[in-house]
């Protein structure tokens, strides 16, 4: 005779209950939020520093042009478009300083500002607002003085 045999199902092998399956779902999205947060946090004092650079770079093309120039700071209606243009176009004497117009501009598309006299420097500072674009602020919308 043959017997109908049932194979007994071990606990371990089974699927998951509703309860366990909620309980992994929820820790899930509570990393993901975590991460997403921290990544958030890190674009913006990503584009800080890029902005920091980016204002140090435009310092040190200033001061090859003054010294090119003969003056010690910058005047007072300097425009630092005249960076990106080569001499004979009315830039500086060795100019082109700056290899793009779009150095003049930080991580929120602001333009830079020069300062002078500076509040950093003694002569003159160029200046980030931050990604707020006004003077002032905190966290991301500080301003940023190189």
């Amino acid at each position: 005779m043959n017997r109908f045999r049932r194979d007994k199902i071990r606990p371990s092998s089974r699927g998951f209950t509703l309860v366990e399956v909620i309980v992994m779902v929820t820790i899930v999205a509570i990393l993901g939020a975590v991460v997403a947060t921290t990544m958030l946090q890190q674009g913006a004092e990503g584009k800080a520093q890029a902005a920091k650079i980016g204002a140090n770079r435009i310092r040190s093309a200033i001061n090859l042009y003054l010294i090119d120039q003969g003056l010690s700071k910058p005047p007072n209606d300097f425009d630092l478009e005249l960076l990106t243009l080569r001499s004979e176009d009315g830039g500086g004497r060795n100019g082109p300083y700056l290899n793009s117009f779009d150095h003049l501009f930080d991580p929120w598309d602001n333009r830079y500002i020069i300062i002078s006299p500076g509040d950093v420097n003694f002569d003159y500072d160029v200046v980030s607002y931050g990604e707020g674009g006004q003077v002032g602020g905190t966290g991301p919308e500080s301003d940023i003085h190189e």
